[in-house]
């Protein structure tokens, strides 16, 4: 696995420090940033240096977890985002995966399992555990989706191919390997179906797929 590059933002400072330490600690992991709000992570971003991945609080005084996922997918799309809260509520999770997060977790979790999230991130673009399945399954049948129903329509036959093996977790060297087509072909697919669909990342691309039944979602979860 490539060095993961890694932004902390916790507006604790005894909890930044900590998890600073302890995810340097991690072999292939790279602290490249620690902020103490939202705002000023962003001031960080707009300086150039640009991590893989933002591990942030949801709830700080100077810019929110929610606001820095907002900015960071409409301005930074190759940033991955994790947002990590002692706020955690499994309800809020459809919620923040369409707000643009890869991830939701408690602060409560296991520090080895805190790992195993970024990871799955970094390689997969989302993480999702049973517990988090079985939420968003209540979620989506209970809700009428927000995303226009003719979108589904609008998808061509090769874009709901790589729709259904982006979900289950193929990378594009792996889809295009199993398409007969490039990496290049596939990422633009990617980037249709994201338009096509409203979706901010893949973690969206699976609420889209599951909404539309395209997809089982106990076949996504990640290990």
């Amino acid at each position: 696995m490539s060095n993961i590059k890694i932004a902390l933002v916790e507006d604790d400072k005894l909890v930044a420090n900590l998890l600073k330490d302890y995810l340097d600690s991690i072999e292939g992991f790279s602290i490249v940033s620690v902020s103490y709000s939202g705002n000023s992570f962003l001031q960080t971003l707009a300086s150039g240096k640009l991590p893989d991945i933002v591990l942030s609080d949801l709830r700080m005084k100077d810019g929110t977890g929610k606001d820095v996922i907002e900015v960071v997918t409409k301005q930074y799309p190759s940033i991955k985002s994790i947002i990590i809260s002692s706020h955690y509520q499994p309800n809020y999770l459809g919620y923040m995966f369409k707000s643009g997060a890869n991830a939701f977790i408690p602060k409560e979790i296991d520090k080895k399992d805190l790992v195993k999230v970024i990871k799955n991130v970094f390689t997969n673009g989302h993480h999702l555990d049973h517990e988090q399945v079985a939420v968003l399954r209540k979620q989506i049948s209970a809700n009428t989706p927000t995303i226009p129903t003719n979108s589904l329509d609008e998808l061509t036959a090769r874009e709901l191919d790589v729709l259904k093996l982006l979900c289950y977790q193929l990378t594009a060297k792996e889809i295009g390997e199993k398409l007969f087509v490039s990496k290049k072909t596939v990422d633009t697919h990617k980037s249709n179906l994201l338009s096509k669909t409203g979706a901010k990342n893949i973690a969206g691309l699976i609420i889209f797929a599951a909404q539309n039944k395209l997809i089982e979602l106990d076949k996504i979860i990640l290990t």
